[in-house]
């Protein structure tokens, strides 16, 4: 396999680029001489909406309903171009290499397709306090939105899409991680992907003699995590 395809879903300021990055960076500290690339995707880049933002919140409305909260839909993401995006970089990588790929979003989870391209799926899932007070520090205290376009933009449109689009995404989740993005949970997640990296020997992969890392090829043979139907790891 010359690519592996890991998906970080979530509700919003649940630490989905954050995991990707800290995913990243474990992977990078962990294995040495494994001639492996590494690609973090924010499906952000994808948002048709994104450069005609309203004033008033972070994001923009498709629609306003009957309450006069903002109707938010998956649809205003292009998975499609996503999709073949990725694909194509995909097809790309020289033989013999390998290329690791975290593609983060709020609907990371939601396209079959999208999913059946993936070799992990993950869900970061923290209650809505969290979030939201995530959300004030990010975007508030470093300045990128006021205090009150964020408090509009939860109560007005996220809470309800969390509730009707993105939450559903939880079941299809490989591994829920309901504390945010921490690097126990990360360490986990990187040895689940060692069977989808390479054939050599594990145990002159890993850097140093201190891991704890497995030192057999087929210590997660029987863990393969797309082949456990029904089951997720809820690191709680």
């Amino acid at each position: 396999m010359s690519s592996v395809l890991i998906l970080i879903g979530g509700g919003h300021a649940s630490g989905k680029r954050t995991m990707a990055h800290m995913l990243s960076d474990t992977v990078k500290s962990t294995w040495i001489d494994a001639g492996m690339e590494i690609a973090i995707w924010d499906m952000e880049k994808y948002n048709t909406e994104k450069d005609n933002q309203a004033a008033v919140t972070s994001y923009s409305a498709i629609a306003i309903d009957s309450t006069g909260n903002l109707v938010k839909k998956p649809s205003r993401y292009d998975i499609g171009q996503l999709k073949k995006d990725l694909k194509e970089d995909m097809s790309g990588i020289p033989s013999g290499s390998q290329k690791i790929y975290f593609v983060h979003g709020l609907y990371a989870l939601y396209d079959k397709e999208l999913r059946d391209m993936s070799q992990i799926k993950v869900f970061m899932s923290s209650d809505p306090d969290t979030r939201l007070i995530r959300w004030i520090r990010r975007d508030v205290v470093e300045g990128k939105s006021s205090l009150e376009s964020v408090i509009y933009s939860y109560l007005k449109g996220a809470r309800q899409e969390m509730q009707d689009f993105i939450f559903p995404t939880k079941e299809m989740a490989d591994v829920i991680m309901p504390r945010g993005a921490e690097h126990n949970a990360a360490s986990l997640i990187v040895d689940g992907i060692v069977s989808h990296l390479t054939q050599k020997p594990l145990d002159k992969l890993y850097a140093g003699g201190a891991s704890l890392r497995p030192t057999s090829s087929n210590v997660f043979g029987g863990e393969v995590l797309d082949n456990q139907k029904a089951t997720f790891y809820d690191l709680t």
